[in-house]
């Protein structure tokens, strides 16, 4: 696993923590890191990312609609 640090200036006063949750959950509901990466990205375990994507009303299973229609269909 590569790692990078990045420095963002923030305009607020918002813990480090939090800030990586928030980035982790966003790249994650764009479907640019798998679950498990989100989780490592936050370095929070898989289980408190769930609570945070739930807490961000992001659904865990980056499923769209149409592909649930899809696979409803098929059944």
């Amino acid at each position: 696993m590569a790692i990078k640090k990045l420095e963002i200036p923030l305009v607020v006063d918002i813990q480090e923590d939090e800030a990586r949750i928030a980035l982790a959950a966003e790249l994650y509901r764009e479907g640019k890191l798998t679950l498990q990466q989100a989780a490592d990205t936050a370095q929070v375990t898989l289980w408190d990312f769930l609570y945070e994507l739930g807490k961000r009303k992001i659904s865990y299973t980056n499923i769209s609609l149409e592909d649930l229609h899809g696979e409803l269909g098929e059944l």
